[in-house]
């Protein structure tokens, strides 16, 4: 943004982070690294800050839209793609992280109540799902 004028700067990046905002307006955002998270999960920093991942993968963690509280609609063809993050039976809530019992009886985690999963196709440092059919996103990254 070298050389445009500074209220020209202003602008663009207000309007940036109001689509930004409005997007994921029904995502959940979380405010401390110290609040506790699952075994099965990781806590990491990148260059965006500090976001979720899966442990045994490095995996990022995905949110969908389309869920909603508790409850995954992402069943059968769609879990080829999207895995969702299942709790061992030894595991209880924990903090924001609670666990619900999907449609085929496994138990799956969820953030702030929105059902957490992998994506089929990523890579540790290549998530390829962020933003895929507009409802899937990356689990927000945020400063401590």
């Amino acid at each position: 943004m070298r050389g445009l004028p500074f209220a020209t700067v202003v602008v663009a990046l207000g309007l940036a982070f109001s689509i930004s905002a409005q997007a994921s307006e029904s995502l959940p955002k979380t405010l401390s690294t110290q609040l506790p998270y699952p075994a099965g999960v990781s806590l990491v920093q990148d260059r965006m800050g500090w976001t979720y991942r899966q442990s045994s993968t490095d995996l990022p963690l995905y949110l969908y839209e389309k869920d909603s509280r508790d409850k995954s609609v992402c069943n059968s063809a769609c879990e080829t793609q999207w895995i969702p993050l299942l709790a061992p039976t030894s595991e209880k809530s924990l903090g924001e992280w609670t666990i619900f019992v999907r449609k085929d009886g496994r138990r799956q985690w969820a953030f702030e109540q929105r059902p957490v999963y992998t994506h089929i196709h990523d890579a540790p440092d290549a998530p390829t799902g962020d933003g895929e059919g507009g409802v899937w996103h990356l689990m927000p990254h945020f400063r401590s």
